[in-house]
């Protein structure tokens, strides 16, 4: 579960970058880096459920 709190932790982190951010091209690379988290957040999430059904 440690690796999921960091990995929030740092979706989190780039969410509240493109908040601050002031140029367009910034917000929207924080904005595809949180989103890149969330995606790897997703799929370690299944594949963690995955392997305990397969117990």
């Amino acid at each position: 579960m440690d690796r999921f709190d960091y990995l929030d932790r740092r979706r989190q982190a780039e969410l509240n970058h493109a908040d601050l951010a002031i140029c367009p091209v910034e917000k929207r690379k924080h904005e595809e880096q949180a989103r890149a988290y969330s995606k790897i957040i997703s799929v370690l999430r299944r594949e963690e459920e995955a392997s305990l059904h397969a117990r």
